[in-house]
């Protein structure tokens, strides 16, 4: 499609032709996991799902960087809240998901100094406005945050903010589709790849998980004719038996992504292993400071070498991220687990897809 204008990616006329293409080439059942959680939301926002055949089932991933975030880097948040003399800045989301035995929400109401705030810029900011306390930002987040936190870093430094420090939790998309295909029970038909990620990591990122798995693979925008149309391309492919690396987000995505983004996240950052919520440990699937900007790593600082946290007992946020399980078949949806008083955080994160599927459904 040759669109110029973001208005004709909403434009009902054309989503209701690509219904109809995908009604006539699709002939099997197939289970198609959007990645991203910008995605999740808008495919229940504009009702993608009720007008789809009822064999084509879409999955929401783990691509939701608060539902991600592992409970013991929770606890960590919340123990740093609890340290003296110490402010933590974080991004809104991330103030009601609960840790072993609280919030951030929690702690800022019995008095901890917790701060939302908007970006890393605004975190260090407030470091350079409080120079008698010590500022640590919550970084967490995929490819298309980390460059901006990297960025963040390098500000402190050149106005020497000393006061300022991160815990880092952040994550890597490619890692956690390879670890997908490797879980026992998991049958996906195609991936709708992230598109904001991708504006960063460029279509080659995915390369080797795609040569890999030979699974069909379309780049997506978030506009109801991005979505439809990387469902067709997807269906196209199964159809056909010719599985694909494609980008139907060429407006804003290259083979090789913004450059200079990933040579400042990794000028500041090494990757290695992280712990997924829910998931478990996936290898080279986060990303820490390098050794030479460690006087910035609030883990070090502040001696937040925290254990391993068993889920709380019904919670099937794990399952419901990798596709095992949709959230109604959670015994705790909509009965203990609402969002108002959240067991997981697939219903916190205005990405999760629990919390979407209340919204909507």
């Amino acid at each position: 499609m040759s669109l110029k204008y973001i208005e004709e990616y909403r434009e009902a006329s054309l989503a209701r032709e690509l219904v109809k293409r995908i009604q006539a080439v699709s002939h099997k059942k197939f289970r198609l996991m959007e990645v991203c959680g910008t995605h999740t939301m808008s495919i229940f926002r504009h009702g993608i799902r009720s007008v789809l055949p009822e064999r084509i089932t879409l999955l929401s991933g783990p691509g939701c960087p608060v539902c991600v975030t592992a409970q013991k880097d929770i606890d960590a948040f919340v123990a740093l809240a609890r340290v003296k003399n110490v402010i933590v800045t974080t991004f809104g989301d991330l103030m009601k998901v609960p840790g072993s035995g609280s919030t951030l929400a929690l702690e800022k109401a019995s008095g901890a100094d917790v701060r939302m705030v908007y970006s890393i810029s605004d975190a260090v900011a407030i470091a350079r406005e409080n120079k008698s306390k010590q500022v640590v930002f919550c970084a967490v987040g995929f490819e298309t945050t980390i460059p901006t936190i990297a960025a963040g870093i390098l500000m402190a430094i050149r106005e020497k903010t000393d006061n300022f420090s991160i815990y880092s939790a952040n994550k890597l998309t490619p890692p956690a589709l390879t670890a997908l295909m490797e879980t026992d029970g998991v049958q996906i038909d195609g991936f709708i790849l992230p598109g904001h990620v991708s504006v960063i990591t460029g279509t080659h990122a995915y390369r080797d998980t795609f040569e890999k798995y030979n699974m069909p693979s379309v780049i997506a925008g978030f506009e109801p004719v991005d979505i439809l149309n990387a469902i067709l391309m997807l269906i196209r492919q199964n159809e056909t038996g010719t599985p694909a690396l494609e980008n139907a987000y060429p407006r804003a995505v290259s083979d090789s992504g913004n450059v200079k983004a990933k040579q400042i996240m990794n000028q500041v950052f090494d990757i290695c292993d992280a712990s997924w919520r829910g998931i478990g440990h996936i290898p080279s699937s986060g990303m820490r400071l390098k050794k030479s900007y460690e006087k910035f790593n609030a883990s070090i600082k502040f001696s937040m070498d925290m254990p391993e946290v068993t889920e709380p007992k019904g919670c099937a946020c794990g399952q419901i991220l990798m596709g095992l399980k949709t959230p109604e078949k959670c015994v705790l949806y909509k009965k203990k687990c609402t969002p108002m008083t959240p067991v997981g955080p697939c219903m916190v994160s205005s990405e999760g897809v629990c919390a979407a599927f209340y919204r909507y459904s």
